[in-house]
């Protein structure tokens, strides 16, 4: 009998793992200090294994950007990374709205803007920047990170469209800012 208990563990796990999909997003390092995730339709995505931010200017443009990246840890050890931006025109205060609109500012349209996208062999997460089509909403939930070794907090929620079918997301990040990036 105890022959037959082990065979038949033995099977659920091999079939477990076989079964399993190694970048399923939901592995995480623990870290509570710094991290980024979102959710698609109840599926949660984590990125706390190499987290920054900081502001990045650029003489050739009026937009500033509040980017960060972070990365996260499959089951493999593999890593997989999200690249996010706070858009807005550099002639104004740091970070001026507490809510940003998805896409990207540009020298034409200066408007507060939030983006973000993952790119890894197994999951690609890239949309337009039309807030028209997808109406997502980032909304500051710390105090602006003015200094460097502050924080910035966030969530973020909307819809979006993926070829004919509309997604719900939802995400939040912590971050800490770290030194400014002039170019």
């Amino acid at each position: 009998m105890k022959s037959i208990l082990k065979i038949s563990l033995l099977f659920s796990i091999i079939f477990l793992v076989a079964c399993s999909n190694d970048d399923d997003g939901s592995t995480t390092t623990g870290n509570t200090n710094e991290y980024f995730k979102y959710t698609i339709d109840g599926v949660e995505r984590i990125f706390d294994y190499e987290v920054e931010g900081h502001l990045e200017t650029d003489t050739s443009t009026i937009i500033d950007r509040f980017e960060i990246n972070a990365s996260g840890q499959q089951p493999s050890g593999d890593l997989r990374r999200i690249a996010a931006s706070f858009s807005f025109d550099s002639n104004g205060v740091f970070m001026p709205a507490s809510t940003y609109n998805w896409g990207l500012a540009l020298d034409s349209t200066p408007t507060e803007k939030f983006y973000f996208a993952e790119s890894t062999s197994t999951n690609l997460f890239v949309l337009s920047g039309d807030f028209a089509t997808h109406p997502i909403v980032a909304s500051v939930t710390s105090a602006n990170p003015s200094n460097i070794g502050d924080y910035l907090e966030f969530t973020f929620s909307g819809t979006f469209d993926d070829n004919g079918t509309t997604r719900t997301i939802s995400g939040e990040c912590r971050v800490q800012r770290d030194a400014d990036q002039n170019y």
